[in-house]
């Protein structure tokens, strides 16, 4: 069970991983439709994005600095700031969570305790669909209650999925792929805030 003193890193954690800067613009998409697109994305398995995240409830506002590194279905996360002191980190392989700040080690089953993240942090984020929508597509194993396109129809606008909307503000091009720079989620009084600077991909 997490310290009651790490509740509100532990909300953030979640938030984060559910894996997340500015000054990009918007670039012509390398892909000619959403069918080809979204097949490239599928295929991206390896990524690193480098920004910033907000999270805001009606209890709570808190934002950092994020390092997000995704190995298949594993996801790291390191941040820094107000969420991120005494080196923390976090670990998922889709199945738990390791919350891991200075010597204090927080494992959640991600199966079995969702209700209890919920209950005992008031953040409830879907962190196994958050991997998908942070690259721009649906969650594979997830009903899809909407979605729109962009100004191009090869990118996603806006995103509904799980009972949470994602509107997607802006993409940039890396390399062959087309990804967010800047996106936001809400569902309830929950709403997160991703700003992407930097994507680094690694072909599959």
């Amino acid at each position: 069970m997490p310290m009651p003193g790490k509740l509100p890193l532990a909300s953030a954690l979640l938030v984060v991983f559910l894996a997340a800067c500015a000054g990009q613009q918007p670039k012509t998409p390398a892909a000619a439709s959403w069918e080809e697109h979204s097949a490239r994305l599928r295929e991206l398995t390896h990524w690193t994005a480098e920004g910033k995240i907000a999270l805001r409830s009606a209890k709570q506002s808190e934002s950092a600095s994020m390092r997000w590194l995704q190995e298949g279905a594993v996801s790291r996360l390191i941040l820094s700031g107000p969420l991120g002191v005494a080196a923390t980190s976090f670990y998922s392989d889709g199945r738990s969570l390791v919350i891991r700040q200075g010597e204090d080690v927080t494992t959640w089953d991600l199966q079995s305790e969702t209700a209890i993240l919920e209950r005992e942090t008031g953040w409830d984020l879907p962190l196994l669909a958050l991997p998908y929508w942070i690259k721009g597509m649906p969650a594979p194993d997830l009903d899809v209650q909407g979605s729109e396109p962009g100004p191009d129809p090869a990118l996603l606008h806006m995103l509904r999925q799980d009972g949470w909307e994602i509107q997607y503000e802006s993409y940039a091009d890396y390399g062959r792929l087309t990804l967010p720079t800047r996106l936001q989620l809400r569902h309830n009084d929950s709403t997160l805030r991703l700003v992407i600077r930097d994507w680094q991909v690694t072909p599959d």
